[in-house]
């Protein structure tokens, strides 16, 4: 007797866009915990007076002021220098070790939790490098070791785990 055909499916284009959808979604939860991180640890520490003093460390002058109560004269320099520290400090870090781990296949729960806490680390130094904004990110380093710590995990969770596996 002969067994059925196998049923057609298409060559990994539609795996490969499920991947794509996978991985978008695991990095947006991932920036939810890691914000929901720092947010509790900045609360937890009193953090917000200098809140303001690190925001104009890092060039951004109007969300300073508005960190410190004052008006704002420009809401357009406002919204843009919010999404700037949001694409580098957030999104960034994230969206970095999510295509390398993709690209590589890596599926350790280490290689995210680590590479993440280090970029998170790192994210600030970016956007500028004075001596000021180090002294600062070094009161605030072990924060963001543990927001990427939090998001690595939130990540892999979710796709991390799979990176490795081969579609079928």
């Amino acid at each position: 007797m002969a067994s059925s055909p196998a049923p057609y499916r298409p060559p990994r284009v539609i795996s490969f866009f499920d991947r794509i959808v996978l991985v978008v979604f695991a990095a947006a939860l991932a920036a939810v915990a890691a914000l929901v991180v720092a947010v509790m640890g900045l609360a937890s520490r009193d953090f917000g007076q200098d809140l303001a003093t690190f925001a104009e460390a890092l060039g951004l002058r109007t969300l300073a002021d508005v960190l410190a109560g004052e008006r704002i004269a420009d809401i357009g320099e406002t919204i843009r220098q919010a999404f700037t520290a949001t694409l580098t400090i957030w999104l960034a870090p994230i969206a970095l070790i999510a295509v390398i781990g993709e690209a590589t296949g890596r599926s350790s729960w280490m290689f995210y939790a680590v590479s993440m806490a280090l970029a998170f680390a790192a994210a600030p130094m970016v956007m500028s490098l004075s001596i000021f904004t180090i002294a600062l990110l070094y009161h605030a380093l072990l924060g963001l070791l543990a927001i990427g710590v939090v998001a690595g995990t939130v990540y892999w969770l979710v796709a991390g785990r799979s990176a490795g596996a081969s579609a079928s």
